[in-house]
């Protein structure tokens, strides 16, 4: 990884100078694994962003806004307990290695001066934040490693800390170095022998020794000692380093976090998306399975609630022939007139006839019942599986994290999701803005927030409306009131295709209105209408077409 042992190093110089006898004054939790310090330093209020993500662990300062939405878990809790109010004293890093300590000087319940340290462990998958008290010992730690987990290291509350041994040769120890690479090493096994180094600059020291084992020792100390100029590779894969080792497609920052802010910024948007496009689509997909295990349920319980005719003629066989049944028996068998046949009848040996008839009228009265109760619960679960299924079609058709947050949020709204705690203030949708070649806008919803307010309350009535026939997909509105040019209508539906299920189809049919012809079902989920007057296009679906399109923002 580009943030090794060395870059961490200047980093941790740099936010020395930046926050040493800064108080610390708020942690806020912005994710699972990610923390947001808001820091009083040399007269700015700065914020330090802390990630345990194990593919994108990093700390730096930042200028971005996050939001603050996020319910703290329990270790932030323990953050603001311990740390709020505490001064920084030193950042550093130790053991030349990916370990970066905050050292800070607080007060305990009866106000004395405490001092606690914070250790950032940087290992991929073994990222870490841990608490340390004055001897050193854990008070706490993000990710708790019992000795059954690992049997070379272990961190739980009580034990001294303890460096990771790794056996590599220091990155400053130049005669173990010049020793080792006295022969030809390859990258990787530079990465394996000298701590703290990554691949990107084993790579770059080999590189500029042209691969000539006799110069090796001499640009890895000119690259040790390089002077700091943050810099981004804007090339096929976007990485970073504390200096210049691409040599082109570069891009330099003023600062180390400024360089990590951007990077991070952009590539924890993506991982948030790939996140949320995950996660609601493994929801939506579970939880029409269960709704349609609840409707294959529903449908026996109708079933069986549909019978309940039996009980109220065994109750009508007990009356009539209450004479010859006696106290105490356990069943009787008697003739029903209605069904053509004998039945046999449970009997409850403590009731009477009449009693035992009564038990089954009520049976009969409560089945009765719920046949209403039933067939209303069917058609909510079969309005609950399209909708679902509509769902699953706008997931797979968007990897725009607005996009999804509106389906997130929709499926809070219809209670699929729990609530958040704090609702964020609502704008427009996320919807598309597109422009023909004769200035026409058309908007184009992809879910079911975006469709619902561009049809029932942007669009006005004599604009006109597109959509796939007989299957979910986007809401297209044209915003012209004239009638359209053939160019026009044939972009409209080719976009409307485009944003459905039938995206890779041939001669997909698509409807289109006035918007005034437009009904929204009641008491249907999602954005489901029906419509009259219509005429119908049948188009091939062009990514071409659509990627060359003017798009407009909001």
């Amino acid at each position: 990884m580009s943030l090794d042992g060395r870059f961490l190093s200047l980093l941790a110089q740099e936010l020395d100078e930046k926050l040493k006898t800064g108080r610390l004054q708020k942690i806020s939790q912005l994710g699972k694994t990610d923390f947001l310090f808001f820091i009083r330093a040399q007269n700015q209020n700065l914020k330090l962003y802390i990630s345990l993500s194990t593919s994108l662990a990093r700390i730096n300062l930042t200028k971005a806004n996050y939001p603050s939405d996020y319910t703290p878990g329990g270790f932030c809790m323990f953050l603001r307990k311990y740390l709020e109010g505490s001064l920084i004293q030193e950042i550093k890093t130790l053991n030349d290695d990916r370990i970066l300590q905050m050292e800070c000087e607080g007060t305990n319940e009866i106000g004395d001066k405490v001092k606690l340290y914070l250790i950032l462990e940087i290992f991929s998958r073994y990222t870490n934040l841990i608490v340390l008290d004055e001897s050193r010992h854990v008070i706490n730690a993000y990710n708790h490693i019992s000795p059954f987990d690992n049997a070379d290291r272990t961190i739980i509350n009580g034990i001294e800390y303890q460096l990771p041994e790794d056996h590599k040769i220091a990155p400053r120890d130049f005669p173990s170095i010049k020793e080792y690479l006295s022969v030809e090493r390859t990258e990787k096994e530079m990465v394996e022998q000298i701590r703290g180094i990554s691949p990107l600059f084993a790579r770059y020291v080999l590189k500029s020794a042209n691969y000539n084992h006799v110069h090796v020792f001499d640009r890895y100390k000119e690259a040790i000692d390089a002077d700091i100029n943050p810099t981004m590779y804007m090339g096929e894969k976007t990485d970073f380093y504390h200096f210049d080792v691409f040599g082109k497609s570069q891009k330099h920052f003023s600062s180390l976090s400024s360089l990590l802010d951007d990077y991070y910024l952009e590539a924890s948007s993506i991982e948030r998306v790939k996140q949320i496009h995950k996660y609601l689509n493994t929801f939506t997909k579970q939880e029409l399975k269960r709704k349609k295990n609840k409707l294959e349920k529903l449908a026996k319980d109708l079933e069986n609630a549909l019978n309940n005719d039996l009980w109220r003629i065994k109750g009508d066989i007990l009356i009539t022939d209450q004479g010859l049944i006696k106290r105490g028996d356990s069943s009787y068998s008697g003739h029903s007139y209605e069904l053509d046949q004998d039945i046999e009848i449970e009997l409850d040996q403590l009731l009477n006839p009449v009693q035992n008839a009564n038990k089954y009228y009520t049976k009969y009265k409560k089945q009765k019942t719920a046949v209403g109760y039933i067939e209303e619960q069917i058609e909510i679960t079969k309005n609950q599986i399209v909708y679902l299924d509509s769902l699953i079609d706008q997931i797979a058709n968007t990897h725009i994290l607005g996009d999804l947050i509106e389906i997130q949020d929709e499926l809070t709204e219809q209670g699929f999701l729990p609530r958040k705690r704090v609702s964020p203030k609502k704008g427009r949708p996320n919807y598309e803005i597109f422009v023909d070649a004769s200035g026409i806008q058309i908007l184009v919803g992809k879910n079911n927030i975006q469709n619902n307010y561009l049809t029932h309350k942007f669009a006005h009535k004599d604009y006109w409306w597109f959509h796939v026939q007989g299957q979910t997909g986007s809401h297209t509105i044209v915003c012209t009131k004239e009638n359209l040019q053939e160019s026009t209508i044939r972009l409209a539906a080719n976009l409307s295709a485009y944003y459905s299920r039938s995206r890779l189809s041939g001669s997909v049919p698509v409807d289109y209105t006035r918007v005034r012809n437009l009904k929204k079902v009641p008491g249907n989920l999602g954005s489901f209408v029906t419509y009259t007057n219509q005429k119908t296009i049948y188009i091939d679906p062009d990514p071409m077409t659509i990627e060359t399109l003017s798009r407009k923002n909001k």
